[in-house]
């Protein structure tokens, strides 16, 4: 039976005999210097546990006292579980990155690599902090064009995580329409920050399908989140940087060349191209040969139609062409009139003129 009296208990001490039963349950002792109290923490709140347990750990513990009449001994019947000081908390950090790791969570292999260049971001962050307006303003001022759209969500407290996991949700519901996520918040305590070491959030990134920057706290904080994450940053003004690519150094190096350089980068691919061909034909069997010389020749003639597609040696060989007054240029002769003003484009100049007689042959 239940006593009454004792229906809202709380005991500090050190977690002994653990058992993780089948059905869900959890059965271990509370112990101290000089007492020792059987505690039963059903699965349901097993599984809403903030923190992973483990053997030898300090925790503080609420609920209520239940007595065994036949053996006349008390238990308590757990309903809520918190880590008992700064080290419980890292050794419940460790215990659920160790188990995150053994299950493949972090493995290279299951990064997304990052688009080069984004045009649409979500924020999942909350709407209020810091870290959100500080993502803004640097992916607007290196790159106005990128669309933003914010997932709002708590980022602190016990609602905090169910709140992440469901923005993340909402987030890749929407993945034709996003490039990236950007999941953050300020600095903060450890206790502050635990919503992003716990388990359900750390699986929501790992799950997640569009690629995800991890940008909580201050660059000395560390998260489970940020393992899970395809690319950790150290604070969210450094994941907007990122993620965004600044416009301005784009359009400066375009800028910058000019079509002889690209002509020249594309006859090195085609120089090298040559050559990895030429390797490849010493090792092959006349089949894989007679290949490899027509690919050479179909390169050999793309870079021939290339060279005489470029309209100034086309004037150069004594062609010219013909636009109207408007601009446009003329391909046939149907499409002219007598009276028509035209523009003759030769290699040395123009020649502006005006149609006597249109002969079209059939």
């Amino acid at each position: 039976m239940t006593d009454p009296i004792l229906g809202n208990v709380t005991v500090t001490g050190e977690i002994s005999n653990l058992v993780h039963h089948s059905s869900g349950h959890c059965y271990f002792a509370l112990k101290d210097e000089k007492s020792r109290l059987s505690c039963f923490l059903s699965s349901d709140r097993v599984e809403r546990l903030r923190y992973a347990i483990s053997e030898g750990m300090q925790v503080v513990v609420s609920g209520n006292l239940s007595v065994y009449e036949r053996g006349g001994t008390y238990s308590l019947n757990i309903r809520e579980l918190d880590p008992a000081g700064e080290g419980a908390l890292n050794q419940a950090f460790e215990n659920l990155k160790k188990k995150m790791l053994d299950e493949g969570l972090f493995d290279v292999s299951r990064k997304k690599p990052l688009p080069s260049f984004p045009a649409r971001i979500a924020i999942v962050t909350s709407p209020t902090g810091a870290a959100v307006r500080d993502i803004i303003s640097t992916v607007q001022r290196r790159n106005p064009l990128v669309s933003i759209r914010i997932y709002p969500c708590l980022v602190q407290g016990t609602e905090a995580a169910p709140s992440i996991v469901q923005a993340l949700s909402a987030a890749n519901a929407h993945k034709s329409e996003i490039d990236l996520i950007i999941l953050g918040r300020g600095g903060g305590s450890q206790e502050d920050l635990w919503p992003f070491n716990e388990e359900s959030v750390v699986r929501a990134i790992a799950a997640s399908e569009l690629p995800v920057i991890s940008a909580v706290g201050h660059e000395t904080d560390t998260v489970i989140s940020d393992y899970a994450a395809d690319l950790r940053a150290a604070t969210p003004t450094a994941a907007a940087e990122h993620a965004v690519t600044d416009l301005s150094v784009t359009i400066r190096f375009l800028k910058e060349i000019s079509p002889g350089r690209l002509y020249e980068t594309l006859s090195e691919k085609l120089m090298r191209n040559s050559d990895h061909l030429e390797q490849i034909k010493n090792s092959a069997d006349i089949r894989i040969l007679s290949f490899l010389e027509q690919a050479e020749r179909r390169l050999e003639l793309l870079a021939l139609k290339y060279e005489l597609s470029n309209p100034m040696n086309i004037l150069k060989r004594g062609y010219s062409v013909i636009q109207t007054a408007e601009g446009a240029w003329v391909m046939r002769a149907a499409d002219l009139s007598p009276g028509n003003r035209l523009t003759l484009l030769l290699k040395d100049g123009r020649v502006r003129c005006t149609v006597e007689e249109v002969e079209v042959l059939s």
